[in-house]
């Protein structure tokens, strides 16, 4: 998707309320991450809630945890997943996962993605938050 500024916009409450939990965690570089969501936008990349971001403020020092991208110059600090099967809990889970990317010291991404390929039911922005936990 193009870099065209009409396609960024201003982060809505609640994408803003799933990354700040995300960053919850202690991790490498955490206040500048912190720092730099004062200045993000948003752009929608993908039907499953992909987010690209861009911010302004300090650069972060960041370290992949430990699913490490395989994208140069990006780490994946934070990683958290919720079961998206509204069956009993001993159904086999389907994960959507969520993947923080930080590419040269900047957050750049949310990456969103269900582990089995199929369609996402209960979306990351309409989740209770509490059913997302972290690797």
């Amino acid at each position: 998707m193009a870099d065209n500024s009409e396609h960024w916009r201003d982060i809505d409450p609640r994408e803003r309320a799933l990354l700040m939990h995300l960053l919850r965690d202690e991790f490498q570089g955490k206040a500048e991450i912190l720092q730099q969501m004062n200045s993000v936008e948003v752009m929608r990349v993908s039907p499953e809630g992909s987010l690209r971001l861009r911010t302004s403020g300090p650069v972060a020092d960041v370290r992949d945890n430990d699913a490490p991208s395989p994208r140069a110059n990006d780490k994946i600090p934070v990683e958290g997943f919720y079961d998206d099967d509204k069956k009993s809990f001993l159904s086999v889970a389907k994960l959507v996962r969520l993947a923080l990317h930080v590419t040269d010291g900047r957050l750049s991404e949310l990456e969103i993605y269900k582990e089995d390929g199929s369609t996402i039911v209960t979306g990351p922005y309409e989740i209770d938050l509490s059913r997302v936990h972290f690797y």
